[in-house]
């Protein structure tokens, strides 16, 4: 008789090779689990009739285990390819407890920033948008990095992360902290965040970034806004993003936005975007998004196809 278990495993090992396995948990004991998932994602960009091709596919390993009653051991793998490069995205492990109504993590690897708590409510775009929610690379997304995050049943999160030297070349990523916190106010469909970021590069001027959001979610219609002040170079700059979207129906929800980034010299980034996606399914999506830099006077449109396992 076959091992269910080294069953789970072998097919473990086809997924992550072959990536054609649709799986959620495909190991558990009464203990432990362990999840897979990932998507494949078909994009085409038209850049001043020149089409690019910004294929993607993702690889997500995820496992957890029971250390005592209210306290798990976790760890998470991202991998992400495209068709001349791949990247980490996420490699962690650490520990998740559970609290009074929530509960909270601490991990340490290539780890998210806490900014995302922020950006999250305007960053809800198909691949456009998100002018002012750019992230600095600590508030992002960071390897040699501590991380902690704490949720509860009643709309609050709280995240902040420390990540330590990249390198000791000038430019490389020296030192750096993100600190961000969100809350849902009850029943009124308001969420507000703040947040703040900063980071040193070796033999460089530090970068800091301040961002508050507000979104609100009324039934089928959802708008959020965000404004960042940032200091980049010794220069400050200030921004926001708006954006709004709509539910037409179980499968089509269309977005619209609009951002801002403004610097002393006068290095502005300002676009208007728009986009439609088609949910057919949980798995499969197709979506075509056109953004309008009014700074250049460029457009952009960007059509694709995705499906999540």
């Amino acid at each position: 008789m076959i091992n269910n278990n080294k069953l789970a495993l072998g097919l473990l090992c086809l997924a992550t090779a072959s990536g054609t396995i649709n799986a959620a948990t495909i190991y558990k004991t009464d203990d432990s689990k362990l999840n897979i998932g990932g998507r494949i994602e078909a994009r085409s960009e038209n850049a001043d009739h020149d089409i690019s091709d910004l294929s993607r596919a993702r690889i997500k390993i995820s496992g957890e285990t029971k250390l005592t009653d209210t306290i798990n051991g976790i760890g998470v793998f991202e991998q992400e390819f495209k068709a001349e490069s791949e990247k980490t995205r996420h490699l962690y492990v650490g520990i998740k407890a559970a609290l009074d109504n929530g509960y909270a993590t601490l991990v340490y690897g290539k780890t998210d920033g806490a900014m995302s708590v922020v950006t999250d409510i305007t960053d809800i775009q198909a691949f456009y948008g998100a002018i002012a929610a750019d992230k600095f690379k600590v508030g992002k997304r960071i390897a040699n990095s501590v991380a902690t995050t704490y949720t509860n049943d009643f709309g609050t999160t709280l995240s902040a992360n420390y990540a330590g030297a990249e390198g000791k070349v000038k430019g490389d990523f020296d030192h750096g902290f993100s600190v961000a916190g969100s809350q849902t106010i009850g029943d009124t469909g308001f969420t507000t965040a703040i947040g703040f970021a900063k980071q040193t590069k070796v033999k460089r001027q530090s970068k800091q970034q301040f961002d508050i959001g507000l979104g609100y979610q009324l039934n089928k219609l959802y708008l959020g806004t965000l404004y960042t002040k940032q200091k980049v170079k010794g220069e400050t700059g200030n921004g926001y993003d708006v954006v709004a979207a709509y539910k037409f129906s179980s499968i089509y929800t269309a977005t619209i936005g609009f951002g801002e980034l403004n610097f002393e010299n006068a290095n502005d980034t300002r676009a208007a975007n728009v986009d439609i996606t088609a949910r057919w399914n949980r798995q499969f999506r197709t979506y075509a998004a056109i953004n309008v830099d009014t700074i250049k006077n460029d457009v952009q449109e960007m059509i694709g196809i995705r499906y999540d396992f």
